[in-house]
């Protein structure tokens, strides 16, 4: 299920000393047996300046987020595929500094540990990362048994609550996946 260009760019930034990691939404459909385009790939031990040069090897790169940042790399794909695009990033620390969602502090940091950097995450089954390369699954906050019990629980309630729009995401997420929401989180 993991295409061959996500590979590549994983080897590649392996290869450079790093580790890139599949997170997010893409590692929890996965393991829910759902096919998904969209990569969300967090690269660890590799500084800002050596991952943008890294990926421009690879294919054209836009950066959305030079602040904190996250690139999205145009990935070639085999023949009659189209190409993929790739949201490539380091782990982020963020601090809430003001009002609303968007009133974050966000830097990119190569060096945070996987625990973390899956903290900043809504959700437990948000917050597992594959290792393409391995297949090792990182799951610091038990993501996979939330999913085994179809329940939506937060990584960390005080940090949960810093952006409105993961409350607002609650209640559709839960609908569109069928699971229940753990009362705590509620």
């Amino acid at each position: 299920m993991i295409a061959p260009s996500i590979l590549g760019l994983c080897q590649a930034v392996a290869d450079a000393g790093g580790r890139a990691l599949l997170v997010g939404g893409w590692v929890r459909d996965y393991l829910l047996g759902r096919e998904r385009s969209d990569y969300d790939l967090e690269v660890y031990r590799l500084e800002a300046a050596p991952l943008r040069s890294l990926l421009a090897r690879l294919g054209p790169v836009n950066s959305v987020g030079e602040a904190y940042t996250v690139y999205k790399v145009r990935l070639p794909a085999g023949a009659g595929s189209p190409s993929l695009i790739v949201d490539v990033g380091l782990p982020r620390r963020e601090s809430k500094i003001g009002r609303g969602h968007r009133a974050f502090l966000v830097t990119g940091d190569p060096s945070m540990s996987y625990e973390e950097a899956a903290r900043r995450r809504d959700l437990t089954i948000n917050a597992m990362m594959l290792d393409p390369l391995t297949g090792e699954l990182l799951d610091p906050y038990h993501g996979r048994e939330d999913l085994a019990a179809r329940l939506l629980r937060v990584v960390d309630p005080a940090t949960f609550v810093e952006d409105s729009l993961r409350v607002l995401r609650l209640v559709p997420f839960a609908a569109r996946l069928s699971f229940a929401i753990e009362p705590a989180t509620i």
